[in-house]
């Protein structure tokens, strides 16, 4: 940390096997991000049709409502799935930069 020098080394075989255990931990962080972030999309596209002018906006009161706070609610797993991406990320790129390149 802080472009100090790396205090362990690691070999070939460590690090293949960190590379692997990231890249499936980083892909299933991004699926789960991605599926939080299309539940929350297709709330919001849900919502449209109980908008003023739209055909169904006499049913805001009994339906659009609680769309609007499930889409709240779905807002802040999003947001938290894309913040465990971006912890899964960082935590890699400073494992790497702490244990250096495999020799």
């Amino acid at each position: 940390m802080f472009n100090a020098e790396p205090q362990e080394q690691w070999d070939a075989n460590e690090a293949a096997e960190f590379e692997r255990h990231v890249a499936t931990r980083h892909r299933r962080t991004t699926k789960a991000a991605m599926w939080a972030g299309g539940a929350l999309l297709s709330d919001i596209f849900c919502m449209g049709p109980f908008l003023y002018g739209h055909s169904l906006h006499r049913y805001w009161d009994v339906i659009g409502k609680y769309l609007l706070i499930l889409a709240m609610g779905l807002l802040l797993w999003f947001v938290y799935k894309a913040s465990l991406v971006w912890a899964s990320w960082q935590a890699a790129r400073e494992t790497r930069r702490e244990y250096g390149d495999p020799k």
